[in-house]
């Protein structure tokens, strides 16, 4: 993908719509996920009747994706650029498993591009269940989905080029009892490097 094809007017649905434009603004989509081959893992969501994926040119991954049961993507090894995934981890529950899938199926020099809920921004609770969606498997910090990433995977497979905080527009004057407004997510970027040949000693 280039610049001209990441639109400005492209309205992704739910939360990867909140921050597409500063992402789009700031050379995010440009630096991670300009690939030919992009797949945008969990598109679906509750809050999208048309299908759309969060972004132009992806290929939507989800149940009914032909090959696709939840966790094993119907790509060979080393054969997409990106795998994109918005709030969507949080509801598989093979977690580390979904972690080493998608990372199986990027390139090296590819990406996987990650955001999911934070604790205390979305969730707003110590541990489960969630208030405001059943269906939370596990909640995140940036030190527990970074932990997650590093049980999965072999130590030097991959490099962190991305590790953010969004809460962009956040209200922190909403409690736990209230469902917060604005962005309340983690953003996590990891990128597949060629192993080297010496391990750690």
């Amino acid at each position: 993908m280039t610049q001209a094809a990441f639109p400005l007017d492209h309205a992704p649905p739910g939360e990867a719509g909140k921050s597409y434009a500063r992402r789009l603004k700031t050379g995010f989509f440009e630096r991670y996920c300009s690939g030919d081959v992009v797949l945008d893992v969990g598109y679906s969501g509750y809050d999208n009747p048309e299908g759309k994926t969060a972004l132009p040119r992806a290929i939507g991954i989800d149940l009914d994706y032909p090959g696709y049961d939840g966790l094993h993507l119907p790509f060979g090894d080393a054969s997409v650029d990106t795998v994109f995934s918005s709030h969507c981890l949080e509801h598989i529950a093979q977690e580390r498993d979904a972690i080493r899938e998608w990372f199986r199926v990027f390139k090296v020099g590819g990406f996987l591009v990650c955001f999911v809920p934070h604790l205390a921004l979305y969730e707003k609770r110590s541990s489960l269940p969630s208030r405001w969606n059943g269906d939370h498997k596990r909640f995140y910090t940036p030190a527990s989905l970074m932990a997650a990433v590093e049980g999965a995977l072999d130590v030097n497979s991959f490099r962190l080029r991305h590790l953010k905080d969004n809460d962009i527009g956040f209200d922190y004057a909403l409690g736990p009892d209230e469902h917060s407004q604005g962005c309340y997510e983690i953003e996590l970027v990891i990128e597949k490097i060629r192993k080297p040949d010496w391990e750690l000693a």
